[in-house]
């Protein structure tokens, strides 16, 4: 039985590079059309590799699966999750403005996007829950996540709110494990089945924080969160093309901020006040420039 993290593809790709002549024709043939390797038959798969039945039953076998049915739900599964990515389509001719108005276009879709989903009372109600705490957990791991989590931080501590953004999973847990009813968690995760996250967020729960989660909606952590604030962003077909969740994330933290920044009012632009004076020492157009560099 293969490992259950074993990467299909990587190894296909491998065999047909250096592996024995008859594998580097079943592995090049699979490679270039995996969509029909999973539903095609033996005799099919044989006759596209040409090669015999019995060197497809041994190949699959050579890759640690009883037979060719485990193989293609393996292969499968590898499709279904990454499909886009097995065969890297020719990136297209650089005509001018077609990516910057391509990243234009898709941050603009994403900020849309969120903005449509938000529900205004649950804005409030996050923002409310944020305010009153004595301490604010932001949690996200991997890539745009950790970075929503770090940039409430940042959106926050200047509004006078005492708030830490973590990014391990093993911080999240132990910080959860200290929190009680003065705490409040924000927690970041695109798919919202980040397993370590969702078991912070239950953990702070167990202690009396208030858990709010940014996530797919009818996932996992939104489940395991008392307050959630959905978005879904269409990550589309163009796989030279960053993800625009990130927009959308950035989005939702700053609708959150601003919501919070309206409720604390004058103390917080007080606060605000200090640091653009600070800042007016160190830095020319400083009227003109945002809060941070």
């Amino acid at each position: 039985m293969a490992a259950p993290h074993f990467d299909i593809v990587a190894r296909l790709r491998e065999i047909a590079d250096t592996g024995q002549r008859s594998d580097q024709r079943v592995a090049a043939a699979i490679l270039s059309d995996a969509d029909f390797a999973t539903h095609a038959s033996i005799e099919r798969l044989a006759e596209k590799a040409g090669v015999s039945e019995p060197t497809i039953t041994r190949f699959c076998r050579m890759l640690g699966f009883q037979g060719t049915r485990e193989f293609k739900v393996k292969l499968a599964q590898s499709l279904a999750v990454a499909g886009r990515f097995i065969v890297a389509p020719p990136a297209p001719e650089f005509k001018g403005n077609d990516i910057p108005s391509t990243i234009a276009k898709s941050a603009k879709e994403a900020i849309d996007t969120v903005g449509e989903l938000i529900d205004r009372e649950d804005l409030l109600r996050a923002a409310a829950i944020i305010t009153d705490a004595r301490m604010v957990r932001a949690y996200g791991s991997g890539g745009a996540s950790s970075m929503a989590a770090t940039e409430l931080e940042n959106r926050l501590f200047r509004l006078g709110i005492q708030a830490s953004s973590h990014i391990d999973g093993e911080m999240q847990q132990m910080t959860a494990a200290t929190s009680d009813k003065g705490t409040a968690i924000v927690a970041y995760s695109l798919s919202g089945e980040l397993k370590p996250l969702i078991e912070a967020v239950t953990i702070a729960g167990r202690y009396g924080a208030k858990t709010i989660a940014l996530t797919a909606p009818n996932s996992s952590l939104a489940a395991a969160a008392q307050l959630v604030l959905p978005f879904h962003i269409n990550e589309g077909t163009n796989v030279y093309r960053p993800s625009p969740a990130r927009y959308a994330l950035l989005a939702l933290t700053d609708m959150l901020a601003m919501t919070v920044a309206e409720m604390i009012g004058a103390p917080a632009v007080e606060r605000m006040r200090r640091i653009k004076n600070l800042q007016g020492m160190h830095k020319s157009d400083a009227p003109n420039l945002p809060l941070g560099d």
